[in-house]
């Protein structure tokens, strides 16, 4: 019973989803509401896949994708994100065009996150950030060593997570999000 809620809850999620991404995919025959009966079909069976995949991301004490509250701050999220990501393209563009302070290498970075899901989600977006790339994962640790566009006048070999991002520290919000 312990495995069969965390899969249910996947695969509904799952199905919702892909709900969502394919509306309007009837035809004129064989159609229930906005969707075509093979697209249902298909989508139903993707969906247990992705149920039988990812029920393990739905259970848990400490990290539980069921939770609502999580999927809200996770869309809230987006907002800290995006500014972040108009500040490093201008920052970007701007060293590209005058071909100052471009002092690339890599830093060791000790977010202090102690979920993998929490790992993933602040390595995406430091990857997504022109500039900066991140290079390797210590899984035990999570510590995490990225490339960096311009390390600075004194580069330090560890960074602190704040410092990472140019206005705003995105690992509290993900921090927020996943522990």
């Amino acid at each position: 019973m312990k495995s069969i809620v965390p899969f249910l809850s996947a695969t509904i999620a799952a199905f919702i989803i892909y709900l969502v991404l394919s509306i309007g995919s009837a035809g004129e025959t064989n159609s229930i509401l906005l969707w075509s009966v093979p697209e249902l079909i298909i989508g139903l069976i993707l969906s247990i896949i992705t149920g039988l995949l990812c029920r393990k991301l739905w259970q848990g004490k400490r990290y539980t994708m069921a939770n609502p509250l999580r999927w809200l701050l996770l869309a809230v999220y987006i907002i800290p994100f995006v500014i972040e990501l108009i500040i490093a393209n201008l920052t970007v563009a701007w060293k590209i065009l005058t071909g100052r302070n471009i002092r690339p290498g890599i830093v060791k970075l000790t977010p202090g996150l102690k979920t993998d899901a929490g790992a993933l989600l602040l390595s995406a977006s430091i990857t997504f950030q022109p500039g900066t790339a991140t290079v390797d994962i210590n899984e035990k640790t999570r510590e995490m060593y990225i490339h960096c566009l311009d390390v600075g006048d004194a580069p330090q070999k560890t960074m602190e997570s704040g410092k990472i991002f140019a206005r705003l520290d995105l690992a509290k919000w993900i921090r927020r999000i996943t522990e």
